[in-house]
């Protein structure tokens, strides 16, 4: 829980967090510059908000939580919005914007009120209000609007005046025609508000004509350093677009344009670029599955989105709702789970890992990360804590790696509490004591007690786990029950507890029990790959086992027709299960553990390195793995417990695709693509999405796409279903 402040403390931290965060607007909206992601800014401004919300004695006028924007910077000339400029506000939550319905019915004063809703991709671009002025048609008569000026939000009063290099956009019209029809109500002026970008593509074609030091770290970031360029030149060449989506609301009620559907289509109708992906719903249910397509799908738009806006479909029930002092009650920008958040520092813990290695963890206030509520974040080890000088009472900017563990990125200095101290690394095993060594050439201080008990709690956790064995019901608590009483000493004595062994733990009862023994039975046949990734050797991950059980030539016999009645189907690491009953007859065969180990000894590093996609650094780790006297012990055990690995049919083929990439595009008259993938990698190849120069063949089958073209352009040679068999032959 986050630590209770004092009204002294309070006072200081709200302080801080005011100067941090101008400091970080000006860096981001005037400077052009990414000190810190937009969800730490986020991040940052809710914290402050709280506590003022706690403490309201100590808000303050120039607060960040009570303006829009951010201050002009002054090299561009200042111009005064025609109306003020509104925020959205921020929703992360399904909760929230139940809140957000409730709060309009209350505000209507109707709390059954059904709302039409329009759901819009959020693009993360630079905010641009478009002037156009009235002027007659001299042929048509009618209402004709010129490009006149262009302006930034600013601080929603007046922002900068960048008509120069927004004209430079190629798909905003510099004219406009309305329909004679509209003319006798059409306003002097429109102001037209949207987002100007710059696509990923564009991005990588920008930077890759600046120096390092000068390039910009996101497409948001080119945007706004292209559109303050004092030379439009400079921002012509660099392919800015635009998407709007708001109208001035005078103007919008002058053409009777009474919803905001309404609105995107006049936009489209007169030329305006909008994005076409909006949709109207009726519900958050509807919304909510709006809102998941685009996080799906996000990665494959040309540009960067950070969420979706939600709008009160019909104009008048926003003109009923109104607006508070900054933000409109009709609309909320949903945005994504945030990649970074800010926490702070409450311990420094150190974690020892299956492989003996000390992982320093900071124990941090609960923040909500990417769709989780994280409360320890790795700091990876010595090295990085002292790179950091991360402390405990820190306020630290967490993200996730890969989306999946916490880490923490940086500390914010500025929020530093007084008299905190560096946090010293100990040098002793926090589980057994045992005096920790740091092997030469590693980062990482390691235990080499391979008794200690964190150490084999790990293992065995790792052993059971969803993309090991998969053995359900053993999770951590039960593994630390049975390991502290005395029921098991490693991972193999699993496959030896009874049920009065079970019994006697915290909450086995008999179901639970039976459960856990069934799926302990079934782990006794596990696919190959799923127990090299298992058995917790080092370097060897999910990728790696599946290349090791496919690519060496392991010593097996056929099942007999009893094993084969035992199978039960359990899917591989990537989602093949492995065939059962009678389509196993002729499609699988036996490892036994000990015969993993004894090929290991035998076929030595250089020949497991050789391997396509293996290498030195895991061939050096399993002969390590092999030599070592409790891994003769492990296996022995696991074969007297009737363990048996299954070796799928792609396992030992000849390795003839070794290097070679393949694109697949197209429906194929017989095969599936996962098909034709399978045979690929089961050959030694790999299978990219993409066509680029590294391409050695396209398999391409009825109605292929783009693919195609590219591979005729860049010369990489095409093939169809009938000489892909063939080169398998």
């Amino acid at each position: 829980m986050k630590p209770v402040l004092n009204h002294k403390q309070a006072e200081e931290r709200i302080r801080k967090l005011r100067d941090e965060i101008l400091r970080l607007n000006r860096a981001y909206f005037i400077e052009d510059r990414t000190d810190v992601s937009e969800d730490v800014r986020d991040a940052l401004k809710r914290e402050l908000i709280e506590l003022e919300t706690q403490n309201p004695e100590l808000v303050t006028p120039d607060s960040p939580t009570q303006r829009v924007g951010a201050p002009l910077d002054g090299r561009l000339p200042k111009v005064r919005h025609l109306k003020p400029k509104e925020s959205l506000t921020d929703a992360f939550s399904h909760e929230e914007l139940v809140d957000w319905i409730d709060q309009m019915r209350r505000s209507l004063g109707n709390d059954k009120k059904e709302f039409e809703i329009i759901c819009e991709l959020k693009i993360d671009g630079l905010n641009i209000s478009l002037i156009y002025e009235r002027s007659e048609h001299p042929s048509t008569g009618a209402g004709s609007y010129r490009y006149i000026r262009a302006v930034t939000r600013g601080n929603g009063i007046e922002g900068e005046d960048v008509t120069h290099t927004v004209r430079t956009i190629e798909s905003l019209p510099l004219t406009i025609t309305i329909a004679a029809g509209l003319r006798p109500a059409a306003p002097r002026f429109l102001e037209i508000s949207g987002e100007v970008y710059i696509t990923k593509e564009s991005l990588e074609k920008v930077n890759a004509k600046l120096e390092a030091d000068d390039q910009f770290a996101n497409p948001r970031n080119a945007a706004a350093g292209s559109v303050r360029q004092l030379d439009p030149k400079a921002a012509a060449g660099r392919d800015l677009r635009m998407y709007c989506y708001s109208l001035d609301p005078d103007a919008a009620d002058a053409l009777g344009i009474t919803t905001q559907k309404g609105l995107m289509e006049f936009f489209h109708d007169i030329g305006i670029p909008t994005h076409r992906g909006w949709t109207v719903v009726k519900s958050l249910a509807e919304a909510e599955k709006f809102y998941d397509k685009a996080q799906k799908g996000r990665e494959k738009l040309a540009f960067d989105i950070d969420g979706i806006v939600l709008k009160v479909n019909d104009r008048r029930t926003q003109h009923d709702l109104g607006s508070t002092a900054k933000a409109p009650r009709w609309a909320r920008a949903y945005k994504f789970p945030a990649e970074q958040k800010t926490a702070q520092v409450l311990d420094i813990n150190l974690q020892v890992g299956r492989t003996g290695a000390i992982t320093p963890v900071a124990y941090l206030t609960p923040t909500h990360l990417a769709g989780t509520t994280v409360t320890r974040a790795t700091l990876h080890n010595e090295d990085e804590i002292i790179r950091l000088d991360v402390r405990i009472g820190d306020t630290v900017v967490v993200r996730k790696a890969g989306d999946i563990i916490p880490e923490v990125m940086e500390v914010m200095v500025n929020l530093r509490p007084d008299k905190t101290k560096p946090f010293r690394y100990p040098k002793q095993c926090p589980s057994c004591g045992t005096e920790l060594v740091h092997p030469e050439g590693e980062v990482a201080h390691r235990c080499p007690n391979p008794n200690c008990g964190a150490v084999q709690q790990e293992l065995t956790e790792h052993f059971v786990s969803r993309y090991a064995l998969n053995i359900e019901g053993l999770g951590k608590e039960t593994i630390e029950a049975l390991i502290d009483g005395g029921f098991i000493d490693d991972r193999a004595d699993i496959f030896s507890l009874t049920a009065e062994d079970l019994m006697q733990l915290p909450l086995f009862k008999e179901k639970k029990t039976e459960n856990v023994l069934q799926s302990i039975e079934k782990a006794k046949r596990v696919p190959l790959e799923r127990f090299l990734f298992a058995l917790g050797i080092r370097h060897v991950g999910r990728e790696s086992a599946e290349l090791l059980a496919r690519r060496i030539e392991w010593p097996h016999r056929k099942l007999t027709v009893k094993e084969k009645a035992q199978i039960k189907p359990q899917a591989s690491l990537f989602g093949e299960e492995v065939p059962s009953g009678d389509a196993a007859v002729s499609a699988v065969h036996a490892v036994h553990p000990s015969d993993i180990q004894a090929t290991i000894l035998k076929l030595g590093t250089e020949k497991v390195a050789s391997l396509h996609g293996i290498g030195d650094v895991v061939a050096q780790s399993l002969l390590e793995w092999a030599q070592d006297d409790a891994t003769e012990e492990l296996v022995q055990k696991l074969d007297d417990a009737g363990v048996v690995c299954i070796l799928g049919e792609g396992s030992g083929m000849p390795q003839i695709f070794e290097g070679k990439t393949f694109v697949l595009t197209g429906t194929l008259p017989t095969l599936s693509r996962e098909q034709a993938r399978q045979m690929i990698k089961d050959r030694g190849g790999n299978v990219s999405s993409a066509v680029s120069k590294k391409t050695d063949y396209v398999l391409a089958g009825d109605e292929a796409g783009s693919k195609l073209d590219d591979a005729k352009k860049l010369d990489v040679k095409v093939i169809d279903e009938g000489e892909f068999t063939k080169m398998l032959m």
